[in-house]
């Protein structure tokens, strides 16, 4: 992801901007954590990667388009919680990176017992 200004350009990876969007689920209540499948989840615990779970990122014309998929806590109110994980990680990317996002789409994918 590059960011272009008057003084040269800032190449920003995946990773770092994949590690700010794991913080920022791991911080939201009622987010017990992100998860992408069994195979990608399995790969990723072996390479210590587990922020990256369950986290796609795409570039658009307007901006980043971020995927979340998730697993909520048991008796969280679904709606509520997603809001404020969209809000949140908007919040933590724009503000460390600059970067515009374009949209935040979040699956839940499980429900924690």
């Amino acid at each position: 992801m590059f960011i272009q200004n008057a003084m040269g350009k800032i190449n920003i990876s995946k990773e770092a901007i994949s590690k700010i969007i794991g913080k920022s689920a791991n911080a939201t209540s009622g987010i017990v954590y992100m998860s992408a499948g069994v195979v990608e989840n399995f790969a990723n615990w072996l390479n210590g990667n587990r922020l990256h779970n369950g986290i796609e990122l795409k570039e658009s014309d307007r901006g980043l388009d971020i995927i979340l998929s998730v697993i909520v806590q048991y008796r969280m109110k679904m709606p509520d919680v997603c809001a404020v994980l969209r809000s949140n990680v908007r919040e933590a990317v724009e503000s460390f990176t600059g970067l515009s996002i374009g949209s935040i789409n979040i699956k839940v994918v499980g429900v924690s017992e």
